[in-house]
């Protein structure tokens, strides 16, 4: 919680790829990082596309990987207000249509 918020939650024509920077030390952390924000994109749908972008390098973590999901933790911190609030008590029905061809 003590680091500086930041508006944008990935920085524009960033290419993480799979073999560049060091590998991270403690992958575990970072798998469930990763994780969570997983989780939070439940709620956040903003956050889908850059939580997508760095769950393909979980497999073998390395330092920007881990720089760009602290970057999304910054952008939560600054859009904390944001969100999709579900009550437990409303008549919420959730209706899915497709074209299948």
């Amino acid at each position: 919680m003590g680091c500086k918020p930041i508006s944008i939650p990935l920085e524009q024509n960033v290419k993480l790829s799979v073999d560049e920077g060091d590998l991270v030390e403690d992958t575990t952390m970072c798998r469930r990082m990763v994780g969570n924000l997983i989780y939070m994109t439940i709620t956040r749908p903003d956050l889908n596309y850059v939580v997508e972008v760095v769950s393909q390098f979980m497999q073998t973590p390395r330092k920007p990987h881990l720089d760009a999901v602290r970057r999304i933790l910054r952008y939560i911190k600054h859009t904390l207000q944001c969100g999709i609030f579900y009550e437990t008590k409303s008549q919420l029905q959730v209706h899915g249509y497709t074209d299948v061809d």
